[in-house]
């Protein structure tokens, strides 16, 4: 899958868990929600006036208000990528080659959620 088609598809099944999500559409998603989510970031900087880059590992100051909106509209669809991933192995997770792919994603999403969105 291409990377315009896998987030098309990420926003179309924004709540469908019965559809099934290729190990490239999740880390397509994950790069766009990465590369999003920086951006808002920068854009929040730049709007709200703050001058210092030391304020995006601050988790008492919140950024901005882009980063937060952008952050909580993209957080369900990548919830749901990860749950259509996991139905998409056909044995059991723990005797596949992508077991780490799941957990990391879920890290991956925490981290994005803790030093960008607040």
């Amino acid at each position: 899958m291409e990377f315009i088609s896998a987030i098309k598809d990420g926003f179309k099944n924004y709540a469908n868990t019965k559809a099934l999500a290729s190990r490239s559409q999740l880390y397509y998603w994950f790069l766009f929600a990465l590369i999003s989510l920086t951006f808002c970031t920068l854009l929040d900087i730049i709007f709200f006036n703050s001058n210092t880059y030391s304020q995006l590992l601050e988790l008492n100051k919140p950024v901005g208000w882009f980063t937060r909106i952008w952050f909580w509209s993209i957080f369900t669809p990548s919830i749901t990528i990860i749950i259509r991933r996991k139905k998409d192995l056909s044995q059991p997770i723990w005797r596949q080659s992508e077991f780490i792919d799941i957990p990391v994603m879920v890290i991956v999403l925490l981290i994005m959620l803790f030093l960008l969105a607040y």
